[in-house]
């Protein structure tokens, strides 16, 4: 594989690194996708390469959580964008997860209908 494939701000810190990587850096990467679906925002739209980088790497820089958002889908976001890959969820555990949450109250994601191993949600 080879580093520094990707979109930036989706990039795991690893990737960024040019460090070896496995198919943690793509739980990430999702990681970031679900908060940016969730918050209707671009992560880091105002940081250049070199900051952006250097933050995600070493400061282990990630993009707010607002209050709002549900515990159950933040500790989900929080734990694919972790630092270390070996902490990372594998996919098959994010999916898991994202079907645990309790969408009873009308806050959350509900699941619509499953496709070829993937899961499809709408937001109540």
């Amino acid at each position: 594989m080879t580093g520094s494939t990707g979109t930036l701000g989706y990039m795991a810190p690893e990737v960024l690194e040019n460090k070896p990587y496995n198919r943690k850096c793509d739980a990430y990467s999702f990681g970031i996708c679900l908060w940016e679906i969730y918050c209707c925002d671009m992560p880091y739209p105002n940081l250049k390469f070199s900051d952006l980088t250097s933050s995600v790497v070493y400061l282990s820089m990630r993009p707010d959580i607002p209050s709002s958002c549900p515990s159950s889908l933040a500790e989900i976001i929080t734990r694919c964008w972790h630092s270390n890959p070996n902490k990372r969820p594998e996919m098959k555990e994010v999916v898991t997860m994202l079907k645990a949450i309790d969408t009873s109250k009308g806050k959350g994601m509900t699941p619509l209908y499953e496709s070829h191993g993937c899961l499809f949600f709408c937001c109540q």
